[in-house]
């Protein structure tokens, strides 16, 4: 335990350096594009969107979550992977590459042919290195993919940024793609030290394609929903208001998916090192729920309140259409840290069919809603988003429980004062924002509500004393 203990430590802080390097960076990308291009630009983007990302976790087919769960996985473990992952990518391409002339007419943007073509390539080469990624993560070996990320991005960014100066438009944003991807895979073959060898053993496809075809259907099946609105908007709306919507959903994720994959990047390996022990994992499980809770949901709760002078300060008065559909996608980013945890729960008990089952329930309703309310316009969509992820937290939290013994009770016991005061401080500082008090520069206006909402937030969870302040010192403390 003290072996993991430590293990955690140390993967703890390089993951977070990972996370949190690669979000600034994202973050002041994203606001340097967003000031050179224009939203429409963005829409184009957020239109081929979904079929990237399906072919992506084709390409993945779920042999790589198996890999990571796999204790004693062998090098005929990873070069199988390796070549199975390897051969989809060009399949999957050949796909893409003749379907983007359909997809182009579906959406009416001829430009769309060539942006799928050319960005479809970062299919073939991420294929190239995701086994070495795996294992590194398997290894915790995060300070090694701190040095090999970081530098790509940064290298990737800085092209973006000249190719958008320079006048390229939305090829900018492709380009950013393809730069990052062919850096990561390239180092990742120098620092992972693994090379494959020529061995596809048809017993390890049976063993890893038995688990992981689940996994990859219910990434297909997450992916595809995650991105129907891209579909349905670009469809039936405008380019740019799929651009509104894409960049106010890219700022809603920055700071759930940051705490997300950083601690589920260390905990997932080491949450299934004590999967046989059930009271390990149901403590491990609930201190990561509540301290993920307790830091996330003030952030998306703070964003919602200075929306306006927070979409204005960074991306300009150009983006303000875009603030509506950013605080109410913060209201259902509340809701994703808690029922992706739950899911994690059922693959790490080997039940990944639960998870498509749960996936399957969600998309559905997700698929159903968005096409009964449709009629209600952009806004319709974002409140059965809403709806949606509140059922389905629910019922996530029931199924899971069960496994562990930490269920919808447990986790309503930990999650709902958590919840509750954080919706009342949003409720008073949301108020004063609209009083004279409140009416200064947006710089300070941000700056002086940060620092009072956290003091007060703070204030309030360790009079109240909450049972996450003990793991948040607990945590200082180690």
């Amino acid at each position: 335990m003290t072996d993991i203990k430590s293990k955690a430590k140390s993967g703890m802080l390089w993951s977070f350096m990972i996370q949190g390097g690669t979000q600034v960076i994202n973050f002041v990308v994203t606001i340097i594009l967003s000031r050179l291009l224009m939203p429409e630009q963005f829409g184009l983007i957020g239109m081929i969107s979904i079929f990237l990302a399906i072919g992506a976790a084709l390409v993945d087919g779920g042999f790589v979550t198996s890999l990571i769960r796999t204790q004693d996985a062998d090098d005929i473990d990873y070069s199988t992977v390796f070549f199975v992952n390897l051969f989809s990518s060009l399949l999957l391409y050949g796909i893409l590459f003749s379907i983007a002339p359909l997809v182009a007419t579906f959406f009416d943007q001829a430009i769309l042919v060539d942006l799928i073509r050319v960005q479809s390539l970062t299919l073939i080469i991420a294929a190239f290195s995701l086994v070495q990624s795996t294992k590194l993560n398997k290894e915790l070996q995060f300070k090694v993919q701190f040095k090999l990320q970081i530098p790509a991005l940064l290298i990737s960014a800085t092209a973006a940024i000249l190719f958008a100066y320079y006048g390229f438009g939305v090829w900018s944003l492709v380009a950013k793609e393809l730069i990052y991807t062919f850096l990561a895979s390239a180092q990742l073959w120098w620092y992972a030290k693994w090379t494959p060898k020529f061995i596809m053993d048809k017993e390890k496809i049976k063993y890893h394609f038995k688990f992981g075809y689940k996994v990859a259907l219910t990434s297909i099946l997450n992916t595809s929903f995650k991105n129907l609105y891209n579909v349905i908007i670009g469809k039936y709306f405008s380019a740019a208001q799929l651009g509104y919507f894409t960049r106010a959903k890219s700022l809603e994720q920055l700071p759930s998916v940051f705490f997300f994959n950083s601690f589920n990047r260390v905990f997932y390996p080491l949450l299934a090192k004590v999967n046989d022990d059930r009271n390990k994992l149901r403590n491990m499980y609930a201190s990561l729920m509540r301290l993920v809770v307790f830091v996330v949901t003030p952030i998306l709760v703070f964003l919602g309140v200075i929306a306006e002078p927070f979409m204005r300060f960074l991306l300009t008065e150009k983006w303000l259409p875009a603030v509506p559909y950013f605080q109410l996608l913060l209201i259902s980013g509340v809701f994703y840290p808690i029922h992706s945890y739950n899911l994690n729960i059922c693959n790490l008990k080997g039940r990944s069919d639960v998870v498509l089952k749960l996936s399957f329930f969600h998309n559905t309703l997700l698929f159903l809603g968005s096409f009964t309310i449709i009629w209600f316009g952009i806004y319709g969509l974002l409140y059965n988003l809403i709806f949606v992820n509140i059922l389905v937290t629910i019922v996530n939290a029931f199924v899971s429980g069960q496994f562990i013994s930490y269920g919808l009770k447990e986790q309503s016991k930990d999650m709902v004062p958590i919840l509750a005061l954080n919706l009342s401080l949003g409720g008073v500082f949301y108020f004063l924002q609209n009083t004279w008090f409140y009416q200064m520069n947006d710089v300070w206006n941000i700056l002086v509500n940060g620092i009072a909402f956290c003091m007060i937030y703070l204030g309030f969870a360790y009079l109240t004393k909450m049972h996450v302040i003990k793991d948040v010192l607990q945590l200082i403390k180690k």
